[in-house]
């Protein structure tokens, strides 16, 4: 039965295991567990490194769609050159607030545009399969897409702030030096 069970687990993908999983195989070798492990974080630590992490937040799973994305998160980070985690992180927080903005500022658009009214056909449709939808006046449907793209544009900015705001106040240290410069004030050292 364990045997089973270790074979089965071994054919998951790293994202579908569960901590029974790894019981299952410490049961039989410990070292295999340990090996299922790190392949658990090789699969996290890819994810995180080739920007799937974030791509999976915002939701859009076509292959242009993670294109986009992607692309996004490749600009702001060739601009900025996040040099360790937290950085990246900042890179992946932006990069997601930002495709977030563009999405409700294009649901707002059609919103006000009057797709609304398709959308209602829509709902028509599901309703008469027994799905039953919230009500929305198209007013307070455009409003909340507006709301959620401007709460999406301060989070960009937000977080924009804080990546320059790490940036600009990293300690400076100068070693050996004869005469430093800074701002309008010089300061000459002498032995």
């Amino acid at each position: 039965m364990q045997e089973w069970r270790r074979g089965r687990v071994e054919g998951l993908l790293p994202e579908k295991l569960k901590w029974p999983h790894l019981a299952a195989v410490a049961e039989v070798d410990t070292d295999d567990a340990l090996k299922l492990w790190a392949r658990v974080r090789e699969a996290a630590d890819e994810e995180l490194a080739s920007g799937q992490r974030g791509a999976r937040v915002v939701g859009d799973t076509t292959p242009y769609g993670l294109a986009q994305y992607l692309a996004i998160r490749d600009s702001f980070a060739d601009q900025w050159r996040p040099q360790g985690g937290i950085e990246a992180a900042m890179i992946d927080m932006m990069t997601v607030s930002f495709s977030l903005q563009m999405y409700w500022s294009t649901v707002a658009h059609e919103r006000a545009m009057r797709t609304h009214d398709d959308q209602r056909e829509a709902l028509k449709r599901f309703e008469s399969n027994g799905w039953k939808s919230p009500y929305q006046s198209e007013a307070d449907a455009i409003d909340q897409a507006q709301r959620l793209a401007d709460g999406y544009n301060r989070q960009f900015l937000r977080v924009l702030r804080q990546l320059r705001d790490l940036r600009r106040y990293t300690p400076v240290v100068i070693q050996n030096a004869q005469q430093v410069n800074v701002g309008n004030h010089q300061m000459n050292l002498s032995s």
